[in-house]
Parts: structure tokens; C-alpha cells; sequence
């Protein structure tokens, strides 16, 4: 009779297989996986470790789409989806696989950007979290949760759980890719606020850090992060011209290494270019942006650079600038309803077409209401 691996042994591996992941050390986990999968097939019957494999195993995919959505070779990833065998498990769950059912869930809903179904799983795995031990493992869920409520424009409960997870990972210099993703959060809130002063030294710091490890594997896309970041910061201090050397270089490295970060810098190269009055440059950025979001099918960008179309490069286009937000209302994206209404709002009224304004400030209006009952909503989805 063949000698049966213990599950314990295998479940060491999984633990070390997920350590890779959250490092982004993307070679390793590959490798860690590959042993996983061999000795899985050997092991004693443990329907639980069965699961946790399973779930670890839809995190690995999570992590190469984040990093590369579109490979650099001739072979695409497929899109992740929740695994319905996990699905069907559900109420068998109990314990740390409740947690990681619930964790996984949220930042699978949170790629989707169905941000307030995110964070009500992250709240399910908030109310688990007392059975984590290890001290990473709360960071990387305190992080997660920040990222959500930062795209939410729930500012200061982001800033909360951001400050807590870099706190961790300060102290485990391993971790240093997850402590710049921590200092974009912090930065990124900070230029809501419109403290920019005192979000800029967090992004400087960040991209001197990325130029010094450069040839570490995955930092190309931490450079792009952050050099996204600065033009972010830097266009919001009305600096357009700053902004848009930032979001150029960005879209270069993109170009060479693939990294995500490329439809939003394009989407704002765009728009930054049109502030400046560079049509034909601008112009460029959205054709190229409108490619890339439908080889992406990535609707909520089809929709913003629709936007851009309408409110710079057409007459007469009320009607389809209201479409594309309503689009974006749909799939409740009101951080970006927000800022979009608003900039149409001030585009006719520095034209004097106060109608037309004052029906995109209204948007903003019902925009920004959304946005401040953030909790009733996820409540309401729990």
C-alpha cells in the first residue's frame, strides 16, 4: 500500500505557497504550487485541506492577474472567477476557511469593482479575524479592507486600517512591496483630503524605493504605481504639466513590462492633456485608451474615456455625457460619478452654459450622498 502524505505537511507548504503570494514573489509561488500539486494528489483524505487548496489556489490566480492582465508574451490570462466548488462549500466552512472564503470573496468582488459587495465580505472576515494569529496574515487583511474603502472615498477608515497594516509591515522589511501599496493608500487619501504636501514626500519616497530595487521581479509595476500616483497628486494640485510627464512615464513602462497601471494613467494623460489644451496629444490618449479598454473589456474605463469623447471632442453631447455617468451610477462607481460630474459641471460653466452646468452639479450632488451613506449601503449588503 502506498505511503499516504500527512495533510499537516502538505497544509506547511500551502502556508509557505501563500507567504509568496502576499510577497508578490511571483517565481517561488509558481514553484511552491507545483510541489503543492504534486504531493496533494498523494495525500491522506482531507476534504478541509482540499478547500484550503483550493481557495489558495484562486489567490494565486488573483495575484498574476493583478500583476499582468495582459501577458507580455502571445498568451492571455484568462479571467478569474470565484471557483464554484468553493462556492457550494460555503456552509461547510467553519473557522479560518470561513475566514479566507470571506477574504478571497472580497478581493475577488474588489478586482470586479463591485467595491460595497467587497466590503461586506471583508466585514465577514472582520468578525473572523480574531482566529488569526499571525501577525502578516492581519496586516494583509487590514491592507485589503484600506484599499476598498480608499476607492470608496471612505477616507478615514481607510487611512485607519492603511496606518495598522504599515505598521506591520515596517517591521518585517520581507514585506517591503506591501509597505509602498500601503503608502499609495495613505497618499491617495491625503489627495482627497487635498493635503498634497503632505501626500507627496509618501510617493517620492516610494519610487526612489522601486528605482533601488528595479531589478527585483514585479517592481516594474510598483515604479508604475507609483510614478501613476505622483501625476495623480500632482494634477490634482493643478500642476498639469508635472502631471503629465508622471502618467507618460507610467504608460512607458507599461509598454514594456505590462504592469495595470496603464488604462488609468492613459485615462488621465487624457484628461490632463485636454486641461492643457494639447487636442491632438489628447486626442492620441483616448483612441488608445478606448483600444485598450475594449481588448481589456473593461466596461467602467469604455465608459470614462466615452465620457472624454463626449465632453472634448463632440458638440452637442449632453445626452451622451449623461449616459456614460449614468453607466457608471449602475454599477455604482460614485467616486468616479463624482468626479466626473463635477468636471463637466465646471467645463460648461466656464463656458457660461449655466443649464447645462447646473445639471452636472446636481449629479455631483447625488454623487456625494452616495459616497457619505458609504456604511448604510454595506450594511445593507451584508
Amino acid at each position: 500500500m502506498a505511503h499516504k502524505i500527512p495533510s499537516s505537511e502538505v497544509g506547511v507548504k500551502i502556508n509557505q505557497w501563500y507567504t509568496h503570494i502576499c510577497k508578490f514573489e511571483v517565481k517561488e509561488a509558481k514553484e511552491m504550487k507545483r510541489l503543492v500539486e504534486q504531493e496533494i494528489r498523494d495525500m491522506e483524505e482531507d476534504q478541509d485541506l482540499l478547500l484550503y487548496y483550493s481557495l489558495m489556489d484562486f489567490r494565486h490566480q488573483m495575484m498574476l492577474q493583478h500583476l499582468s492582465p495582459i501577458h507580455a508574451g502571445s498568451e492571455p490570462l484568462h479571467a478569474v472567477s470565484f471557483p464554484k466548488e468553493i462556492e457550494d462549500a460555503e456552509d461547510e466552512m467553519t473557522g479560518l476557511l470561513a475566514y479566507y472564503f470571506h477574504f478571497f470573496h472580497g478581493m475577488y468582488a474588489f478586482i470586479q469593482r463591485r467595491y460595497i459587495e467587497a466590503i461586506s465580505y471583508y466585514k465577514h472576515a472582520e468578525h473572523q479575524l480574531i482566529l488569526v494569529t499571525d501577525e502578516i496574515e492581519k496586516a494583509e487583511f487590514y491592507y485589503k479592507i484600506a484599499e476598498v474603502y480608499y476607492h470608496m472615498k471612505q477616507t478615514y477608515f481607510s487611512m485607519h486600517y492603511a496606518k495598522k497594516a504599515r505598521d506591520i509591515y515596517k517591521k518585517h522589511q520581507l514585506y517591503g512591496k506591501r509597505s509602498i501599496q500601503c503608502d499609495f493608500v495613505m497618499a491617495g487619501n491625503l489627495i482627497d483630503v487635498s493635503q498634497y504636501q503632505k501626500a507627496l514626500p509618501y510617493l517620492e519616497k516610494a519610487l526612489k524605493v522601486c528605482e533601488a530595487l528595479e531589478i527585483q521581479e514585479c517592481m516594474s509595476y510598483f515604479k508604475a504605481m507609483a510614478l501613476n500616483n505622483l501625476g495623480t497628486c500632482h494634477y490634482s494640485m493643478g500642476t498639469y504639466h508635472t502631471a503629465s510627464v508622471f502618467f507618460e512615464q507610467a504608460i512607458s513602462l507599461y509598454q514594456k513590462d505590462q504592469v495595470s497601471t496603464m488604462m488609468k494613467s492613459l485615462f488621465s494623460l487624457a484628461l490632463t492633456r485636454f486641461k492643457l489644451g494639447d487636442i491632438e496629444q489628447a486626442i492620441q490618449a483616448v483612441t488608445e485608451g478606448m483600444k485598450q479598454a475594449s481588448l481589456l473589456e473593461d466596461e467602467i474605463y469604455q465608459l470614462k474615456f466615452q465620457f472624454l469623447q463626449a465632453l472634448y471632442m463632440e458638440k452637442n453631447s449632453c445626452e451622451k455625457l449623461i449616459s456614460a455617468l449614468f453607466g457608471l451610477k449602475r454599477k455604482k462607481m460614485f467616486a468616479d460619478l463624482e468626479e466626473l460630474a463635477l468636471d463637466a459641471a465646471n467645463y460648461y460653466k466656464e463656458r457660461d452654459m449655466y443649464k447645462e452646468s447646473s445639471t452636472f452639479f446636481e449629479i455631483v450632488i447625488e454623487a456625494r450622498t452616495h459616497i457619505q451613506k458609504g456604511d448604510e449601503m454595506y450594511e445593507n449588503e451584508a
